[in-house]
């Protein structure tokens, strides 16, 4: 495909990255298509990932990190599973598409309270009424359909756990707030296939009986990710964009970029005011996904077919919640970026002049 992808379901992978894949993906001994995980070069290649990630986060020590198979959707169910133990309570802050996905899932076995709705802004976590009773409180650091983003993780008295799926290794992370954080790696780090899951220690052991044993944290833990066959290629992925992310200046570099281009989209939003609506206060606008509307909505049929036309493809909103939605994931090239604000800039010229004629 000619152009510029901007797709929210999985993020690109920066050139060079892709060459190094291709090339391990060659027929013959040892291509990583072929790669036994009861292997030591994979128990190697493991070990790096892990250890480049660690680096990379700061991950504390008693923290263990998972490789599982399989979405982040999967521990919608699996997080209550492992993390309620004998109770039953627990909460989840609504804010947006994927956290009442996330809420949904949970009530099969939780008794969940909401601590917090989320409405264009993400109200001050001194009025979250968190169930003090409860396993853990749930968020979705940032919503890719909805366009917010979590600036910061409040301290709680519960243990915290955040959906990261959309913007893990984009930003710094606190481990003295967050006990547990999950992600798929398909957006940020890599291709489909793997969700890593970081646990403080202490939550493990708390499985539910009924909780399958290939889906136990800790049974994962102790067999090192690899009761069952783990995900080989997305992790092979996953360590040459762990080491690319490394070799550009880390999260905070990554953090930086996502800023910087995500201000240039949302400044030619604000440029096109009469063309362009943002929903989402501008305190909390997503540096990962800005998600925006058509001021007459009408127009947003010929404003994607106009980008189609100039090589900006997988601009078209969430289904269940419509508008337009970039992303801006790491893999994403500037040169991408450059190409968007000068169409939003054009586009909104010429509705301007037709408007005025």
């Amino acid at each position: 495909m000619l152009g510029f992808s901007f797709s929210a379901a999985a993020g690109p992978l920066p050139d060079e990255v892709a060459v190094d894949v291709a090339a391990a993906c060659r027929p013959g001994r040892g291509s990583i298509l072929s790669l036994p995980f009861t292997s030591p070069a994979f128990r190697a290649l493991q070990a790096e990932t892990e250890a480049c990630l660690r680096r990379l986060l700061a991950i504390p020590d008693r923290f263990r990190v998972l490789f599982l198979a399989g979405g982040a959707s999967a521990q919608f169910a699996l997080l209550p599973l492992n993390l309620l133990g004998d109770s039953r309570p627990a909460s989840y802050v609504d804010s947006g598409h994927w956290s009442r996905r996330a809420i949904a899932e949970a009530k099969r076995y939780a008794e969940v309270s909401i601590a917090a709705r989320v409405s264009g802004a993400v109200p001050d976590a001194a009025v979250w009424q968190v169930d003090p009773r409860a396993a853990y409180c749930h968020v979705t650091s940032n919503e890719t359909a909805d366009g917010l983003q979590f600036r910061e993780f409040p301290a709680l008295p519960v243990p915290l756990v955040a959906d990261m799926t959309s913007d893990l290794l984009m930003r710094p992370l606190d481990f003295t707030r967050l006990s547990l954080v999950y992600a798929g790696a398909q957006k940020t780090i890599g291709t489909p296939g793997l969700t890593l899951v970081i646990v403080d220690e202490r939550l493990l052991g708390r499985a539910r009986p009924e909780t399958p044993r290939v889906m136990d944290y800790a049974a994962q833990a102790a067999a090192g990710s690899r009761l069952c066959t783990p995900p080989v290629f997305p992790i092979f992925v996953a360590h040459r964009m762990l080491h690319w992310i490394e070799a550009r200046g880390g999260v905070a570099a990554m953090a930086e970029a996502a800023c910087r281009r995500s201000e240039a989209v949302y400044a030619a939003l604000a440029d096109g005011a009469g063309t362009y609506a943002m929903p989402v206060d501008r305190v909390h606008r997503s540096h990962v996904n800005p998600c925006f509307r058509l001021a007459d909505e009408a127009q947003t049929a010929l404003f994607l077919q106009a980008a189609e036309a100039g090589g900006l493809h997988d601009l078209r909103g969430h289904p269940d919640v419509g508008g337009v939605r970039v992303s801006l994931y790491n893999g994403v090239a500037d040169a991408a970026v450059d190409a968007l604000v000068a169409f939003l800039r054009a586009f909104a010229r010429r509705r301007s002049g037709l408007r005025a004629a």
